[in-house]
């Protein structure tokens, strides 16, 4: 009963929502068509809108309530078949997809019709185009409502991505009673209880071991320990996943092991500050995402100073949340670049620049959006990663640059942003930061990128025109 009472609260909540947000978009859309002119058609058309996003709300909290909802339990234990689950989000996935092409081509057919009453009501008598004040603004807020519906549909596109992403990601847990009884027996004997036990392979098969059990007698044992017992009992080398606890005491938790990564990750940055300007324009991330993986991102906001600041700032945040909340790198950077479009205030642009290593194979996946080139320290030779996309925030439709590289033990990855490049001569920027980088042979990845910055700004006699950082990141096998 309790459980129907929470699920009618959801859905008038859901209502609520979907009501107030539909009637903020009619609201706009009919003050629009007002100032247009166009007072018979702006209460039917910001009525019709206005109707879509109230049903698109409703949707979506009815989505997320199914998604949340407990799953139904055999004989004690969760539901192992994912079938059903996964048919059904298949289906509202499509149904977004249709949903985002449907605000698309009323985007277009807007933008079409647009342009023919300016071609036909702007033109002075000797031919010549002229656009007066209304018919300025009668464009410029055309332009704005088109923008927002492509990014609108851009965003519903990447939503249909998420349930697509949650569907393959999904995978069947499965009880091992044998190892179960052998960690107990194990554990039992270092004084522990184990309450729980969950093991499941993730996408690339490696296991997960899920332990919520608690100390007896009052005394601790620390997670290491019991890590090096599971390495014995499941003959794979297994470790405590980062920010786990380093104690088990005598309260009941939950601690998950993973497969112990093959590389680790040591980094170094450097900066440099435009001219007279107190903060960089630019701002980094270091971070591991998820288990296995971790992230090196660079964003440089357009001009310097604290206006720059605030807008790599942003992308930077925007971005470690999406990631934090396991979205793909893809999808991240599309949001944020549709959150950059949306905003009403001003134009924002932004580079991103993101290197992803996965520390399981040492493959590195590259993602660039307007940003400068990126190398790799290899044994002997430098490698180029370069973009010709344009930042984020200039386009509604962003299709950024990818490519993947398999690194090894010793390589290094370095990341910079234009200003660092900008400093050198213009016809050789390249093979002057190879030499520059192989001229220095160290594996601190903190002294490579202070040696960087130092070489490069020996060829400005002044101060930095622009705002220079150089991030470096170096493999090492375990």
């Amino acid at each position: 009963m309790k459980r129907e009472e929470e699920q009618q609260k959801n859905r008038s909540w859901s209502w609520l929502y979907g009501i107030t947000a539909g009637a903020c978009v009619a609201a706009m859309q009919i003050g629009v068509g007002m100032l247009q002119m166009e007072q018979d058609y702006a209460v039917i058309l910001g009525a019709a809108q206005g109707l879509l996003v109230c049903s698109l709300t409703v949707i979506c909290g009815s989505i997320m309530e199914w998604l949340l909802r407990p799953l139904p339990a055999e004989n004690g234990e969760l539901g192992s078949s994912l079938g059903p689950v996964r048919a059904r989000v298949r289906e509202y996935e499509t149904a977004f997809r249709s949903l985002a092409q449907s605000f698309s081509g009323l985007s277009a057919q807007k933008a079409m019709e647009g342009g023919e009453g300016i071609k036909g009501e702007l033109l002075s008598e000797d031919g010549a185009a002229v656009l007066d004040a209304p018919a300025k603004m009668n464009l410029l807020w055309n332009t704005k409502l088109e923008e927002n519906r492509e990014a609108m549909a851009v965003q519903l596109n990447e939503m249909a991505q998420i349930m697509t992403d949650t569907v393959e990601h999904a995978w069947d847990t499965h009880s091992d009673e044998e190892l179960e009884e052998h960690l107990r027996k194990k554990l039992r004997a270092m004084g522990l209880s184990v309450h729980a036990v969950l093991v499941y392979c993730e996408e690339h098969r490696r296991q997960e071991v899920y332990l919520t059990m608690s100390t007896r007698r009052r005394r601790c044992v620390a997670v290491k320990d019991i890590a090096a017992a599971l390495t014995k009992l499941m003959k794979k080398a297994m470790m405590p996943a980062r920010d786990s606890r380093a104690f088990v005491g005598g309260e009941r938790v939950t601690v998950l092991f993973v497969e112990r990564t093959n590389f680790q990750v040591l980094y170094g940055v450097e900066k440099a500050v435009k001219g007279k300007e107190r903060v960089s324009g630019d701002n980094f991330s270091l971070r591991y995402c998820r288990e296995g993986q971790f992230i090196g991102a660079l964003s440089d906001g357009m001009g310097s100073g604290l206006t720059a600041y605030r807008e790599s700032e942003l992308v930077i945040d925007l971005l470690e949340q999406f990631l934090e909340a396991g979205f793909s790198k893809e999808t991240a950077v599309r949001m944020i670049n549709s959150a950059l479009i949306l905003r009403s205030d001003a134009q924002v642009f932004s580079t991103i620049d993101i290197a992803s290593l996965d520390l399981y194979t040492g493959v590195c996946d590259f993602l660039k959006v307007g940003a400068s080139t990126t190398f790799i320290r290899r044994e002997n030779w430098v490698e180029t990663i370069s973009s010709t996309s344009l930042p984020a925030g200039v386009f509604h439709k962003l299709e950024p640059d990818c490519t993947g590289k398999k690194l090894y033990d010793g390589d290094m990855v370095i990341m910079v942003t234009d200003g660092v490049m900008d400093a050198l001569p213009a016809a050789h920027q390249e093979s002057l930061m190879k030499d520059i980088i192989m001229e220095h042979d160290t594996g601190n990845p903190a002294e490579l990128a202070s040696y960087i910055l130092g070489r490069v700004r020996q060829y400005r006699e002044k101060e930095p025109s622009d705002d220079m950082t150089v991030l470096v990141m170096g493999l090492v096998k375990y």
